[in-house]
């Protein structure tokens, strides 16, 4: 019986599938079905992430893992569901492997679940559901966007500063609340990114939305006056990557 192909056995009665194949309870035509759509709300779900989203990393390229995460949980899903053997043993499978992949901003990680919340419903056979749920939540989410981008989206600037004292060994003795003073002078709004520092050395990323062009100048004057020799990077949000 091992060796029957399986796609003879997708064609079988239900009641002699199940006698002599009692594993074989994926129907093909519907995984199929869901693979299909799987990739094509994946596409879609990379395509606003690309659009609307604005975490500070390669979107083109993360966007581009969406489609392989949904197809891969959706069969993930479509097996397991049948079988509650096999899900224990997913759940043994999964517990000895460490997902060590860095995720640094929670906007990546929600696309991310989104990916996985509309896969496990087509795997789960949630098919109408899955399909009203990604296009709601899109459709939301960029109304949410648009509303919020009207004020700030224009001069939406990223910012990164690099500062390394020049006395190797001394403290940089660099405090947050006047960096932040420094960047709310300038600039209607700031979210502080990421901020790393170091001994002898600090890094830190911001998203601002400038007030002017002719304040650009002066906040990048006014760092390099309050820090000597520190390497100022400014990246507007749209052009990280294309759409």
């Amino acid at each position: 019986m091992e060796s029957v192909d399986p796609l003879l056995i997708a064609f079988l009665p239900k009641d002699i599938r199940s006698m002599f194949f009692p594993y074989a309870s994926v129907q093909l035509g519907a995984l199929l079905l869901n693979l299909l759509l799987g990739f094509v709300l994946a596409s879609i779900i990379g395509y606003h992430f690309r659009k609307y989203s604005s975490a500070f990393c390669n979107r083109q390229d993360f966007s581009r893992l969406f489609p392989l995460l949904m197809l891969t949980v959706i069969l993930i899903i479509t097996v397991v569901k049948a079988s509650l053997a096999l899900a224990l043993g997913l759940v043994g499978a999964l517990s000895i492997v460490r997902f060590r992949t860095p995720i640094k901003e929670p906007e990546e990680l929600i696309y991310l679940f989104l990916n996985i919340g509309i896969a496990v419903a087509l795997g789960a056979g949630q098919t109408l559901a899955a399909i009203v749920a990604c296009v709601v939540t899109l459709v939301l989410v960029t109304l949410a966007k648009k509303r919020h981008a009207k004020s700030y989206e224009e001069n939406g600037l990223f910012l990164s500063l690099s500062y390394l004292n020049p006395e190797s060994g001394t403290s940089t003795n660099v405090s947050l609340d006047a960096l932040k003073t420094t960047l709310e002078r300038y600039s209607v709004r700031m979210e502080m990114r990421r901020y790393d520092t170091d001994n002898d050395r600090f890094d830190a990323t911001f998203f601002i939305s400038i007030k002017n062009a002719e304040h650009v100048d002066k906040l990048v004057d006014d760092l390099k006056s309050q820090y000597n020799g520190i390497n100022v990077s400014l990246l507007e949000q749209h052009n990280i990557t294309g759409v």
